[in-house]
């Protein structure tokens, strides 16, 4: 199907301009990512409406595993939804998440099937992520004059608290330092794509970006810069496996995973579990200490709700949860563990936690594949998912809605090339 009017050029460059700025334009505020994919929403519901067509159902028939495993594991949730103490907030988290997967996967398809709108999608991308990181940067080291301004602008509390807008620039900046870190992936993947004055211009982005992370030393981004060396660990490591045999690479893998669960051990076993004592006692070196608190806490309700857990989104509806740390004056869990594991692990369960765990290593072997045969759409997508999961161990909820647009939208740009050019080869 054809989801836009081919020949409607204006529509075409707004669409694109429009999808280029959502995830550049959260530096203003994190709701504005759904303002810039009002447009695309409506074009792709126009375009339904006119020819009476749904989007392509090419990557459910391409990708079964993948298209039932997700099945599953949604299932999966929300049984944990169903038997949570707190039902209608539970299923209201599972529905707008759920929701997600058919959204992004039809801006996929406008994507794969309009390339002058994923052109345009891209370049606006380089250009708004660099000029966003010169005026962040400009904030933090030289003069905070245009933040003032802008925040002038939404004094009124309604609109601020609408547009998620902090009266401190950190603050502010603090959420944009994760999305800097899968954006940086993609306008490095877009410049190289497009060569000459963009790969220039998205090259300037690595160096903005760390400037940016480094939070002019007073809140640097720990979780975004960790997300940051994930995906470049994650580049390298595609780059040495696709030179390796196939039983190397086999080898590899499960030796990396083994490793990785080894660690994830080795810190869940040394969080402290509550009620702690008022002199902080940590027996491992990082987080800081009241995270190792809250995730010790969430930890602690996992194991006592080992299954199910206690319903998606509710952790911190838990009893005790609420309760001041003694010798802190901070909750046990404030709104949400900051730790994506412990956090589906808590509200879903082991069954939960396993089937997420499967899914997304599914989805990497798949990207995989096309990755090892050089190809740079897959690989920028992996660096993109090992930044986001990354990140996400130790910052947002996994279930903001905002966060998971990110990763949706940032995701789409690289997988619409890689369809396309497997329909090509195909």
């Amino acid at each position: 199907m054809t989801l836009i009017n081919t020949n409607n050029n204006a529509l075409h460059k707004l669409t694109g301009i429009s999808l280029g700025l959502a995830a550049p334009a959260l530096i203003l505020g994190k709701t504005l990512i759904f303002a810039s994919l009002i447009l695309p929403v409506l074009v792709i519901l126009f375009d339904i409406i006119q020819n009476r067509k749904m989007p392509s159902t090419l990557y459910a028939k391409n990708h079964r595993w993948l298209f039932w495993l997700t099945i599953i594991t949604a299932c999966s949730w929300l049984f944990s939804c169903i038997l949570s103490n707190e039902v209608s907030k539970s299923l209201v988290t599972w529905a707008r998440t759920v929701a997600l997967v058919p959204f992004f996967l039809t801006i996929l398809e406008l994507l794969r099937l309009n390339w002058n709108i994923h052109e345009l999608t891209l370049k606006t991308l380089i250009c708004s992520y660099v000029i966003v990181l010169l005026i962040a940067n400009f904030s933090l080291y030289i003069d905070d004059y245009i933040y003032d301004l802008y925040a002038s602008v939404f004094k009124t509390e309604i609109v601020s608290k609408f547009f998620q807008i902090s009266p401190v620039l950190l603050q502010m900046l603090k959420p944009y330092y994760s999305v800097a870190a899968c954006t940086l992936p993609i306008a490095l993947w877009a410049g190289f794509r497009f060569g000459g004055v963009w790969k220039g211009i998205a090259i300037s982005s690595a160096p903005l970006t760390l400037t940016l992370l480094y939070g002019n030393g007073q809140q640097p981004g720990v979780s975004a810069t960790f997300g940051v060396l994930a995906g470049l660990f994650a580049f390298f490591i595609i780059i040495v496996l696709r030179e390796m045999g196939q039983w190397t690479v086999r080898i590899s893998s499960i030796l990396i995973v083994f490793a990785a669960f080894a660690f994830a051990i080795f810190i869940f076993s040394s969080l402290p579990a509550p009620p702690v004592l008022p002199a902080p006692e940590p027996k491992i070196p990082i987080p800081d200490w009241h995270r190792q608190v809250i995730w010790g806490f969430t930890f602690d309700i996992g194991l006592q709700n080992p299954w199910f857990g206690v319903g998606p989104n509710t952790i911190n509806l838990s009893p005790g949860a609420n309760d001041i740390i003694p010798g802190m004056n901070q909750e046990y869990v404030p709104s949400h563990p900051h730790n994506w594991i412990l956090e589906i692990f808590s509200e879903t369960g082991i069954f939960g936690i396993f089937l997420t765990l499967s899914l997304l290593s599914v989805f990497v072997c798949m990207l995989f594949e096309r990755a090892k045969n050089k190809n740079q759409p897959a690989v920028a997508a992996i660096v993109v998912l090992s930044s986001f999961l990354c990140s996400s161990l130790g910052n947002f909820s996994i279930w903001s809605v905002w966060w998971l647009a990110v990763l949706g939208l940032l995701l789409s740009l690289p997988l619409a090339v890689m369809n396309k050019e497997h329909e090509i080869d195909s």
